[in-house]
């Protein structure tokens, strides 16, 4: 099977104790695989009788160790892993044993990547540009969607437009929206095998936007209506809630995304969740979702000690560790958020 991750990805290796969010306190139930189930319950000794004691069914029915004031109770108080400690790491469950990485599975093909929530994850995302890097690996494969091909192209396309030499950010952003609009058309029309052609002509041609930015909607406006957007979903996290409504008080004055630092945002944004386009042929969401995330991020970045890096985690952390926020922000930028709004705040 073809894998492809970004070059970052091997390099990640866990904070422990030295991380300032660490996910053992994050609130986040910790789910028990049925192998790691299966080791503890002829777990020997003390520390097996701990972790049966805690062993409890969630509410489908499938084990997880319940935290005590968001905590998991095998956390101890140098920040590090009573389970690991003394069974070391490949006794934890899975999730503790995986986490931040994720995989997704397209037929044939295997993308790995680290999630932006983790502190660690962020600097290494945020750190250097996107390079994706191909090995293969064993594993089954089912039948390959038949958009994969166009819709691996068509990404290779975006991320170089991101990219792109002597233009601006927002050149680049609007750009993206551009292209990504017309292959939503295609796809809309049944169209994929034009999809190709049109990556060749957008990889020697740089759309610029030709609309007078005056025509676009107000920037404020449309900046203000995406922090309602994100006020409304379910907030994990009381300081994000505090962000999103000081994020209100400076709409006059935004602050653009830093030209490093956003590409790499949004880069991030587009290796993750582009492909989610092969299953229902949506790929301008995403896009979109880039450039949202991104200008968002910006735009709250002064509010937080540490800056962008901080935002950018806790913006992965509140959209992407939540399928229902994931699901109304597609439904967001489907219905509530127009092309012409995103390319305004693109523009930042």
């Amino acid at each position: 099977m073809e894998t492809h991750a970004p070059r970052y990805y091997a390099s990640f290796r866990c904070l422990a104790g030295a991380c300032p969010h660490t996910c053992c306190a994050a609130g986040w139930e910790v789910p028990v695989d049925s192998a790691s189930a299966a080791r503890y319950a002829a777990l020997p000794g003390l520390l097996g009788k701990q972790v049966r004691a805690f062993l409890e069914m969630d509410p489908e029915g499938e084990p997880c160790l319940p935290l005590r004031g968001g905590v998991c109770p095998f956390l101890n108080r140098e920040g590090l892993c009573h389970i690991h400690i003394e069974l070391g790491g490949e006794s934890t469950p899975l999730i503790c044993r995986t986490h931040p990485r994720f995989s997704y599975n397209y037929g044939s093909l295997r993308e790995r990547g680290l999630c932006g929530s983790c502190p660690e994850a962020a600097r290494l995302i945020l750190g250097g540009d996107m390079e994706l890097t191909t090995s293969l690996e064993d594993g089954p494969e089912e039948d390959t969607p038949p958009l994969l091909s166009s819709l691996l192209q068509a990404r290779t396309t975006a991320l170089g437009l991101l990219s792109a030499e002597e233009t601006t950010l927002p050149q680049r952003f609007q750009a993206l929206l551009l292209f990504a609009n017309e292959v939503q058309v295609l796809l809309d029309e049944e169209q994929a095998e034009a999809i190709p052609p049109l990556c060749e002509f957008y990889r020697e041609e740089f759309p610029f936007l030709s609309l007078d930015p005056d025509s676009l909607p107000p920037r404020q406006e449309v900046l203000e209506k995406c922090l309602s957007i994100l006020e409304g979903l379910a907030i994990l996290r009381p300081r994000w809630k505090t962000l999103l409504a000081a994020g209100k008080a400076c709409l006059d004055h935004p602050t653009p995304p830093p030209s490093g630092l956003g590409e790499r945002a949004a880069a991030y944004f587009l290796y993750r969740h582009w492909l989610r386009g092969v299953w229902d042929g949506d790929v301008l969401t995403w896009a979109e979702f880039a450039v949202l995330g991104t200008v968002v991020t910006a735009l709250l970045a002064p509010q937080e000690k540490e800056g962008f890096s901080e935002v950018f985690r806790q913006f992965c952390l509140e959209l992407e560790h939540s399928e229902a926020n994931m699901t109304a922000i597609q439904d967001a930028l489907w219905d509530v958020l127009s092309l012409p709004d995103l390319l305004s705040i693109a523009g930042m």
